[in-house]
């Protein structure tokens, strides 16, 4: 066999012997990416955030239920603007005071009302959603049941 077919196989053979070895390795890493081990933070249940101390952590707590609480009820409302101000009037009589003071010493406490506020604001759009656009459907799929006022 002359030389120059001799290098020419050899090259091939290596080509073929690299990109084997690529196409095996990564069938190895999509098979371990699906049939493996999760990762750890997937294993403890998904991701995790800083947490406050139990004075903020009080606060906030009961902070969101008064959110989910003022959204419950400004989604009962007829408009827009209603709904807009029954949350405000539901969340003004149950917004504490307490909340700066007791976050502000926590280190975590500025994220954590930041998330909050997050909260607050999609709470309050989710109601007037709810208003203006599940109302109406509601209100029509109730019509046709018998004994419902119209």
């Amino acid at each position: 066999m002359p030389g120059n077919k001799r290098v020419t196989r050899v090259v091939y053979g290596v080509y073929v012997v690299v990109v084997a070895a690529f196409v095996i390795s990564n069938i190895a890493q999509v098979a371990s990416a699906v049939f493996g081990e999760p990762d750890s933070v997937e294993a403890a249940g998904g991701p995790t955030f800083p947490k406050v101390g139990p004075a903020c952590a009080e606060v906030l707590g009961a902070e969101a239920a008064a959110i989910d609480e003022a959204r419950q009820a400004a989604s009962a409302e007829a408009t827009a603007d209603a709904a807009r101000a029954r949350y405000e009037r539901e969340r003004s009589t149950k917004r504490s005071p307490e909340l700066e003071r007791v976050c502000s010493a926590d280190p975590h406490g500025i994220d954590a009302r930041a998330s909050l506020a997050r909260l607050e604001r999609a709470a309050e759009a989710q109601a007037v959603r709810t208003v203006t656009e599940l109302r109406p459907v509601r209100l029509s799929a109730q019509s046709f049941i018998s004994g419902h006022p119209r």
